[in-house]
This record gives C-alpha cells, sequence and structure tokens, in this order.
C-alpha cells in the first residue's frame, strides 16, 4: 500500500551483510630498470652515501637517514622496499612523495631509511655480490628504485616565501629510536637554538616535533643536519579569526522555560563572558589557561558557541524568542595562553593542543567537539602537523564498544589569497574530521563558495576538502551570532560556520539515539546540495543540508538504509542493496551510497597517511557474469536467460573462464595505484558515489567493500559507516514497504521526541 508520507530511515543493514571471497588479478609489471643495471647503478649511489659521511657538509648522529626513491607510479604497497631491510637492522621510518619532473608534476614515492654504517655496507654487499639474486621480491623491488641518496636541503624547507626573515617554525624530527634524544640534542647544537625557548613533542617511535623561533641563518644551519625531515613556518597570530563586525544589535529573548540538553558539544576556543544571556545557561565554562580572557576572545568564542547552539540568529530581533537548543556546549577556554616571556617564541598553539589532547582524554561524556582555529598558512602534501595527528589519533584511539568522537573543524579564511596559500588549514586536513568552509547568497537566492573560505584539495587520505560548506556570512550579508552580554553582531568567516555544522550533528544525535557523530557526519555528506555527485576543490561534496531532521526521513519510493560495522584488512563482504521485485518494473532506479570510515592515522608516511582503506564496487546483478578466454572478446551474459546459460556451457566447453564475481558496474578500466587513487578515491575515508540504471538490469545488486591495511596495518579492524539511497520513482505500491517486509531483520530507527534529552532549568 503506497502512503506517501514520511517514513524513519531504516537500520541495521549490517544484518544482511556475509563475507565475500574476491579474487583480483593484477598482471606482471613492467618494471622501469633491468636488474642487473640498478644492482650497480645502486651500489655506486650507496658509495657517494658513505663519501658524504666523511665530508663536512651534513651532520650525522650514529644512526642515519638515507632516502629510497622510487621511479613514478610504484606507490602501491607491494612496492615498498622491504627486502631492503630484511635480516638487518634496518627500518623504514616514513615516507613522502618527491618530485621527479615539476614542469610535468610528475611525482614518485620516497621512503626514509634509518640505518647504521654496517648496515649500508651490508646493503652494498648484498648488491654487489648477487647473495640475493635468487629472490623474486627482492629483484622486483631493486627494479623499482630511482636512486638511493640523502635528503637534499630544500626539500628539508617547506612552506617559506621569499619575504619570511624570522619567526616561529614547526621542526620535524625523524624517529631515531634510542637515539631520539640525542638527535633531539643535536638539532640544537647544531642551529645554535637554546633548547629551554622551544617546545618539544615527541611520539612513541614516531617523529619528534619542535616548535621554536628561527631565522634564515638557523634554517641553514638545520639544512645540514641529517635527522631533520622538515621545518616550515607557522602562525600563532590569531588576530584573524577576530574579524570587525559589521554590525552590533540587541540580542533576542529566551523562552520563558528552559531546557538543557544531554547532548554536549566540547568547544575549544576564546571562552565566554559570564552574563552572556543567550548562551549562559546552555554553555558550561572551563578556563583551561591561566591568562586573563581578552575581550576580542571573548566576543569570538561566543559567537562560536551561539553558532553551535542557535545557528546563523539572521531571521531573530530584540522582541523575538529563541528556540530553545536542542544542544548544550562545554567551552573550553585555551587563549590566550600565558607568555613565556621570550617574545621571539611564544607557542601558544602547542599548548593548546596539549590541552585538547587532555580534554578528549578525560571527557568521555563528549562526542563532538568544534574547533574555530588553527595555525595560519596552507597545508603542505608533504608535512603532517602536530595538531591534525592529535586530532585524528583522538578520533581513532577509543576502548572497544566506545563511541568515535568527531571533530567540525573551520577550513580557514584566507581563500582569497593565490594558489596554493589559499589551501585549506591544519587541522581541517584531518582524514576522520569534518572540515567546513563558508558560503554565502545572492541577491538570487543562490548560495556561492564565499571568497574567504579556504579551497582543497586535501591530502593523501581525505581529498576532497572541504566536506562542505555551510554559511558563514559576508559583508554584506554578514553572519549574525552572540556576542558578550545582551548583544548580537554580525561577523563572517568558518569560524562560525563550522560549529553550526557541529550543531547539525548534535540535532541528529537528539532526534534519535541511534546516530552516532560519525554516523551523522556520513549523512551530511550523502545528503549534500550538490550539482549531482562530482565534488569539487571549492564546495567539496556541496553545502550542507538546512533541515537536518529531514535526513532521518523518508518517503515510499525513496528509501535510505545505513549500515555500520567493522572489517577486519584484506577480508571482503557483500552489503545488499534492499531493491526486491525492482526488475519488474519500469523506467529507472537512482542508487546513491557514502561510506565513511575512521582509521589509524601513520604520523611518519604523509604518502600514506591512512593506513587502512575499504574499496567499494556495485554490482547490479547477481546473475550476470563475465567469460573470458586469452586472445578472445569477453562475453557478458545473464544466467537468469535459458538462452545464456547454454551459451555459458557452450563458452566453457570452449575453454572460457566463468568470472568469480558477476559483472561490475561501471566496470574498472585500470588497476594502477595512481589512478584508483585519483578517480576512485582509494584510501580515502569518505566515498560518495551513485548511478542511474534501467529497473530491468537489477537483480538482488550489492555493493562489495574489500578492506586494505599497509603492512604491520593488514590485521587492524576497520570501522565503517554506510548510507545508501534507493530512489525508484514508477515502483507501483511502497517500496519502503516492500523492503521491510522481504527483510524482517531491516528496523526503521526510532525518530523521538528530543525532551528525551532535556532536562528543565527554568
Amino acid at each position: 500500500m503506497k502512503h506517501n508520507g514520511k517514513h524513519p530511515i531504516i537500520g541495521n543493514g549490517q544484518y544482511y551483510i556475509e563475507p565475500l571471497i574476491k579474487k583480483t588479478f593484477i598482471g606482471e609489471p613492467v618494471f622501469p630498470h633491468e636488474y642487473e643495471e640498478a644492482k650497480v647503478r645502486l651500489s655506486a649511489d650507496i658509495e657517494k652515501i658513505q663519501d658524504s659521511f666523511l665530508a663536512s657538509e651534513e651532520i650525522f648522529v650514529d644512526k642515519k637517514i638515507v632516502c629510497v626513491r622510487l621511479e613514478s607510479k610504484f606507490e602501491a604497497k607491494s612496492y615498498t622496499p622491504s627486502s631492503l631491510i630484511a635480516d638487518s637492522d634496518m627500518k623504514l621510518v616514513g615516507g613522502r612523495q618527491y618530485i621527479i619532473d615539476r614542469e610535468k608534476a610528475i611525482k614518485g614515492k620516497l621512503y626514509f631509511m634509518r640505518v647504521s654504517d654496517s648496515d649500508l655496507e651490508k646493503l652494498k654487499n648484498n648488491l654487489i655480490s648477487g647473495k640475493k639474486d635468487h629472490v623474486k621480491k627482492w629483484q622486483n623491488q631493486i627494479c623499482t628504485i630511482k636512486s638511493i641518496d640523502l635528503l637534499r636541503p630544500d626539500e628539508k624547507v617547506l612552506g617559506f616565501d621569499n619575504s619570511w626573515i624570522a619567526g616561529t617554525v614547526e621542526v620535524v624530527i625523524h624517529p631515531l629510536g634510542v637515539e631520539r634524544d640525542k638527535a633531539i640534542e643535536g638539532f640544537f647544537k647544531a642551529t645554535g637554538i637554546q633548547k629551554e625557548k622551544a617546545e618539544i613533542r615527541s611520539y612513541e617511535d614516531g617523529l619528534t616535533f619542535v616548535c621554536t623561533y628561527m631565522d634564515k641563518v638557523m634554517i641553514n644551519k638545520a639544512k645540514k643536519y641529517n635527522p631533520l625531515r622538515s621545518v616550515k613556518p607557522i602562525s600563532d597570530d590569531w588576530d584573524d579569526l577576530f574579524r570587525m563586525s559589521t554590525m552590533v544589535a540587541s540580542a533576542p529573548k529566551l523562552p520563558p522555560k528552559l531546557f538543557k540538553s544531554d547532548i554536549k558539544i566540547g568547544i575549544f576556543d576564546g571562552g565566554v563572558q559570564a552574563g552572556t544571556e543567550l548562551l549562559e545557561p546552555f554553555v558550561t565554562n572551563h578556563d583551561m589557561v591561566e591568562e586573563k580572557p581578552t575581550i576580542k576572545g571573548l566576543d569570538h568564542g561566543a559567537g562560536v558557541c551561539g553558532a553551535a547552539l542557535y545557528g546563523n540568529l539572521a531571521e531573530k530581533i530584540k522582541i523575538d524568542e529563541v528556540e530553545n537548543p536542542v544542544v548544550s556546549v562545554e567551552s573550553f577556554r585555551v587563549f590566550p595562553v600565558k607568555k613565556t616571556g621570550n617574545a621571539e617564541a611564544d607557542m601558544q598553539m602547542y599548548t593548546t593542543i596539549d590541552i585538547i589532547e587532555e580534554v578528549v582524554h578525560k571527557r568521555k561524556d563528549i562526542k563532538l567537539y568544534g574547533l574555530s582555529f588553527g595555525p595560519r598558512g596552507a597545508i603542505l602534501d608533504d608535512e603532517i602537523n602536530r595538531f591534525t595527528y592529535v586530532c585524528d589519533k583522538l578520533t581513532y584511539d577509543v576502548d572497544e564498544g566506545e563511541v568515535n568522537p568527531l571533530f567540525c573543524i573551520a577550513v580557514g579564511n584566507d581563500g582569497d589569497l593565490e594558489n596554493p596559500f589559499n589551501r585549506i588549514q591544519s587541522p581541517s586536513d584531518m582524514v576522520n574530521g569534518i572540515a567546513i568552509g563558508a558560503y554565502s547568497v545572492n541577491r538570487s537566492n543562490t548560495k556561492y563558495r564565499a571568497s574567504y573560505s579556504c579551497i582543497g584539495p586535501g591530502r593523501e587520505g581525505a581529498k576532497i576538502k572541504p566536506d562542505l560548506l555551510e554559511f558563514g556570512g559576508t559583508q554584506d550579508r554578514p553572519f549574525i551570532a552572540a556576542k558578550s552580554g545582551k548583544q548580537v553582531e554580525g561577523v563572517c568567516g568558518t569560524s562560525y560556520s563550522a560549529p553550526v555544522v557541529a550543531g547539525k550533528i548534535g540535532r541528529l544525535m537528539a532526534a534519535s539515539d541511534k546516530i552516532v557523530p560519525h554516523l551523522g557526519r556520513a549523512l551530511l555528506i550523502h545528503h549534500a546540495e550538490s550539482d549531482g555527485l562530482e565534488s569539487n576543490s571549492e564546495s567539496g561534496f556541496g553545502f550542507c543540508p538546512e533541515n537536518v531532521e529531514e535526513l532521518l526521513n523518508c518517503s515510499d519510493n525513496r528509501v535510505t538504509i545505513f549500515y555500520e560495522g567493522k572489517i577486519t584488512s584484506s577480508a571482503s563482504v557483500r552489503l545488499p542493496v534492499f531493491m526486491p521485485e525492482i526488475n519488474t518494473v519500469r523506467g529507472n532506479a537512482y542508487v546513491k551510497w557514502t561510506i565513511c570510515t575512521v582509521v589509524n592515522p601513520n604520523l611518519n608516511d604523509t604518502d600514506a597517511y591512512t593506513n587502512n582503506c575499504i574499496e567499494d564496487t556495485f554490482y547490479p546483478n547477481e546473475m550476470k557474469f563475465a567469460f573470458r578466454k586469452s586472445g578472445k572478446a569477453t562475453k557478458k551474459l545473464n544466467l537468469l536467460k535459458s538462452e545464456d546459460i547454454e551459451i555459458a556451457k557452450m563458452l566453457i566447453n570452449q575453454g572460457y573462464t566463468k568470472s568469480d564475481l558477476p559483472v561490475s558496474k561501471p566496470a574498472k578500466k585500470n588497476f594502477k595505484e595512481a589512478d584508483l587513487r585519483n578517480s576512485d578515491f582509494k584510501w580515502d575515508t569518505i566515498i560518495r558515489k551513485g548511478l542511474s540504471m534501467r529497473c530491468s538490469s537489477l537483480v538482488n545488486p550489492f555493493l562489495s567493500l574489500h578492506a586494505i591495511g599497509r603492512d604491520e596495518y593488514e590485521h587492524e579492524k576497520i570501522k565503517y559507516f554506510v548510507v545508501i539511497t534507493i530512489d525508484v520513482p514508477n515502483f507501483k505500491g511502497s517500496l519502503y514497504d516492500n523492503i521491510l517486509h522481504t527483510y524482517p531483520n531491516l528496523t526503521p530507527i526510532s525518530i523521538q521526541n528530543v525532551n528525551r534529552v532535556m532536562t528543565q532549568i527554568r
């Protein structure tokens, strides 16, 4: 029976997920070098490195860092030069991309290898002696290597423009194991920097970050230091956060009865002044720093907290009442940080990051956070800011059964700058968060990216950034935000669009206890307003939906189902797309899916920052298979048809082989790693795709999810959320009812009155 009404979205899709045996065939690659030539060349490379140990151009400690540079298009994990370190104390300690040809934009993969003098000598001997000539893996990996050398000085210095003279920088030192402390001390000795004027943070068997003040002379000294991975400028100048207001007006009124929500959003910012009427009932303040708050900081904090609670207050005037917020805010004042007394080296950002780590570890009751600040400056592909890594790690590292927190992060307000300085800013490049840019509206009510809103692309693992655009205002059409005291003000910036999205995810969580933050992340991206499914560097996946409660509803013939679970790396599962009796319907069916994963980040390798991923493939007809024979055209047959069954028997007798899995759509034409990364978004934590097909061609369609892990992370489980929308306009009756009748374990979510999460306070 057709109802033509609204129905809750459907959950428990995971109850119908089944294991899937998925075989992959990859042909023998064509290697760029002959083995014998490669051995001679690489042994000569090692001799050059050994000579440099005796020269004075570079400063070394006992353990050295050397670079193994692979030729272009050998990024796949199978080409990781693991054979070089087998049976030795050498260790691969990270990686990134390097430029092979700047004009043609050709890049290759670079691995950092930690070696001793004896390790390097042994490697050279293995090459010269032919001791490992019989080892196939060794041969193949040697044939992919362009060179073994040292990181050039210009490759260590990143993100500086010609006008830079001196300032705060972030120094990154390679993991040197037991020699870590010696490497840190060596850096200060080599550069002449006083250790007490720096902030140092090290991660177990990982990189060491040093925040300090440097000038050009110090930078030139640092270039010669072998354990140095990179140095880049960072800015703690947050004045740009505090954009001048375009107007100030009296705030609207609170309702006579007040209720405080159990759905908490943690806001790290400048705090909220006591007596701010719109906020005080719903905001709990925590002063995390000793320094007295500033007026600018408090006003910014009020605006950000108010945006999370109310969104844009443009439609409210003094005599109006605001709606009671369905979320509450825990406000953590993290700036201004107390000055160190060293004006040249006030590294407040590092202290702030420490506070965020402390809060998120302790406050298990908060699963949704807003960040509207970060170090100013565009992200760099070849280095990861400490802020980004900390947020990604905090998101991933939770106890078994615990809900992963989510950070909603502003992308920054430098979108007006020239490329590449207009690119998104840390930590919005995190792969486990949601990065929010800003849009405004023109006179014809058309949405457009605000010119100040930073653009993508993001980094490897999250190439589509920003994720979404939300209203952030412009000078002529400002965002009306709460202000300290009894006022509101007109402002603009991604500082305000980001907490609005946090508030929207909070609204989804308040509406149903089935919605956890990362499912909310998936739902917003799934339903983002955009022209088709194509993403772009300006608006990401599109504009954030306005009425998010509508995302929890279906109609009779447009049904949304979600799935959640974990999958072990290297495993494959069959995820059904629920479309019973669909192949008898005339016209087209539209299927759209979004996959969201939470993964373990790899700090040491910027090119392999996501240790895990899920590859997806859509199979429209479970009975349509490909029959292949070398030298012959591939035949595709529908084994539901009696005539095709007879043809299949004949082909098998002729030596054809039936495919293990049905025919996919669209067919993957290229299996090269670089192409899969760029076109299929392999290794990204968000995938959104869709297609339209004739209903008659759909028979028990399904998605395959194939999990992949890198190296030591191959056996980790990947947490995922999948949202699928099925739209069949010409379905007779109710597709929604038909799905629930056919698959009884599927359950509509319970959409509840928000009163369940509210406590009356007045």
